[in-house]
């Protein structure tokens, strides 16, 4: 399970202009691997959180992170976002890079949304994983 989070933009000037500053993102995803092996993880992801312009972003997609190391791992999602935040509120699809430390209770993940035509200003964002064991 997907507990979000967090998000940094780096221009603050031009998110605090544009309101969609907000960098408090509460909300709640579920994660599903199905492949784990030596080299690394697949995963189907779906979540809700509360985006930049406090509106409520949903997500879902696929992706893959490559395991570096016992803890570390890096890959992306292809994510179907929506949002009236973002590209008007019609859905997109976006690549979004992620790296997962694994601190073996819970999952710290950073992402990076550039900035590009659907998304206006570039952001970090940070969040945990909580997972479920068999």
């Amino acid at each position: 399970m997907h507990v979000y989070g967090f998000s940094y933009h780096t221009d603050r000037e031009g998110s605090r202009r544009k309101h969609v500053n907000n960098e408090l993102n509460i909300g709640l995803g579920l994660n599903h691997e199905f492949r784990n092996d030596d080299r690394g993880v697949a995963f189907f992801e779906a979540g809700l959180y509360r985006d930049s312009g406090l509106n409520w972003a949903k997500l879902a997609g696929p992706g893959y992170q490559f395991k570096l190391g016992e803890r570390w791992r890096l890959g992306a999602a292809l994510l179907l976002i929506q949002s009236p935040t973002y590209n008007r509120g019609r859905a997109f699809v976006a690549p979004i890079p992620l790296l997962t430390y694994d601190l073996g209770a819970v999952k710290l993940n950073a992402i990076y949304a550039p900035k590009f035509q659907q998304n206006e200003f570039a952001v970090f964002g940070l969040y945990f994983t909580i997972p479920f064991r068999k």
